[in-house]
C-alpha cells in the first residue's frame, strides 16, 4: 500500500510521543507534526487523520489518535496511555505549584535573564517521580557565577536531586548566555528528541523580548516542525519582577575575574565523568563560557534510535 508523505509525518509524529505514553489529538498531532515534506491545513491533517482510522492504521479513543496494532495487548496499552496522560496531567499541575517558589528564589540571582521549565514538565506529561528540569539564561559572562549561586540556592533549601530522589527536585543541568541562544549545534543526525524538547521549553521568567530572541535563534526547529507553536505558560506561573537588590548585587559581581574565579573553583569539584564526557565527540555534556550542560544520561540516541525502529516497521 502506497504511504503518503502526510500519513508519513503523522505516523512519525504518533510513534515518537507514543514513546512516551503521550497519545495526542488532531490539533496537537498538526502543531507537533514531523518534518513534512510540504505546508498541510489543519483541515488537510483532520482529513487524513479520519481516512487513517477508517484504514485501521490508528484508532481514535476519547479523542485521542493511538498506533493500532494486531495484538490484542495494544488496545489495553492504548487505554492505558490514554489514562497515564490524563494522571500525569494532574500531577503537572502540582508540580508547577510546587516549582513556583524556587523559580521565584533562581529569578532573584544576579545575571538571571530567564527561566524555562523544560522537560516532560514543559508539556505536562511529568511523571509522579520526576524532577523539575529548568533551563537558565544568563547575562554575558556570568554563566558560572549564576550555576553556583543557584545550585547553593538549591542545596540550602535541600531542593537537589540525589541518588535516593529525585521527586519534585530541582534539576539545574542547563545554562546559556544570552549572546549564544542558537541551540542547532547541540544536535545530532536526525535528533528527533533534542528537536521536540527544544520546542517545549515553557517559560516562566524573563522579559518578553528575551524569550523572543531565543525563540527566533531556534527558529530552524521549524525545518523539522514547521506548524510549531511555542508554549504558551498560564499567567499564573509567569513572573516578571524588578528588583534593586539584584541590580546592586549585579554591578558588584560584574568584574569578569569573578566568574573566572568561580569557574576554577567548580571544575575542580566537578565530577571526574563528567570531565571525560565533555571531551567526547557528544553534546550530552557540554562545558563553556557559553552553554553549560550535564546531561550525562542523555538519551537522545536511544530515542531517536527506538522511533526509527518503531516508525520503520511496516505493520503501522
Amino acid at each position: 500500500m502506497h504511504v503518503s508523505d502526510i500519513q508519513k509525518s503523522i505516523r512519525g509524529t504518533i510513534v515518537y510521543f507514543d514513546i512516551f505514553e503521550y497519545p495526542l489529538t488532531s490539533f496537537e498531532i498538526y502543531k507537533y507534526l514531523w518534518r513534512p515534506e510540504q505546508r498541510f491545513t489543519l483541515a488537510q491533517v483532520n482529513k487524513e487523520l479520519k481516512k487513517m482510522v477508517d484504514e485501521k492504521i490508528l484508532v481514535l479513543r476519547e479523542g485521542f489518535f493511538c498506533l493500532r496494532g494486531s495484538e490484542e495487548n495494544k488496545k489495553s496499552r492504548n487505554q492505558e496511555n490514554i489514562k497515564t496522560r490524563k494522571k500525569r496531567y494532574l500531577i503537572a499541575q502540582e508540580k508547577m505549584k510546587k516549582a513556583r517558589p524556587y523559580v521565584k528564589l533562581i529569578s532573584k540571582i544576579p545575571f538571571v535573564k530567564a527561566i524555562f521549565i523544560c522537560n516532560n514538565l514543559g508539556y505536562l506529561n511529568a511523571p509522579d517521580d520526576s524532577d523539575i528540569d529548568l533551563a537558565i539564561i544568563t547575562s554575558k559572562n556570568t554563566i558560572w557565577t549564576v550555576r553556583l549561586l543557584a545550585v547553593g540556592l538549591m542545596m540550602l533549601f535541600n531542593k537537589r536531586p540525589n541518588e535516593r530522589t529525585q521527586k519534585d527536585k530541582i534539576c539545574l543541568s542547563f545554562y546559556i548566555t544570552e549572546e549564544n541562544l542558537d541551540m542547532q549545534s547541540l544536535a545530532y543526525e536526525n535528533d528527533i528528541h533534542f528537536i521536540y524538547w527544544l520546542n517545549q521549553f515553557m517559560p516562566v521568567y524573563g522579559k518578553q523580548d528575551l524569550i523572543d530572541k531565543f525563540y527566533k535563534a531556534n527558529s530552524w526547529i521549524k525545518e523539522y516542525l514547521p506548524n510549531c507553536i511555542h508554549v504558551k505558560t498560564n499567567r499564573r506561573w509567569f513572573m516578571t519582577q524588578k528588583n534593586i537588590i539584584k541590580k546592586i548585587f549585579e554591578i558588584l559581581l560584574a568584574p569578569r575575574f569573578i566568574n573566572t574565579w568561580l569557574e576554577k573553583i567548580q571544575l575542580k569539584e566537578m565530577p571526574r565523568h563528567l570531565f571525560d564526557l565533555a571531551w567526547q565527540e557528544n553534546t550530552d555534556v557540554v562545558i563553556s563560557n557559553k552553554i553549560l550542560k550535564f546531561h550525562d544520561q542523555d538519551a537522545r540516541l536511544e530515542v531517536r534510535d527506538a522511533w526509527l525502529e518503531v516508525q520503520n516497521y511496516p505493520s503501522l
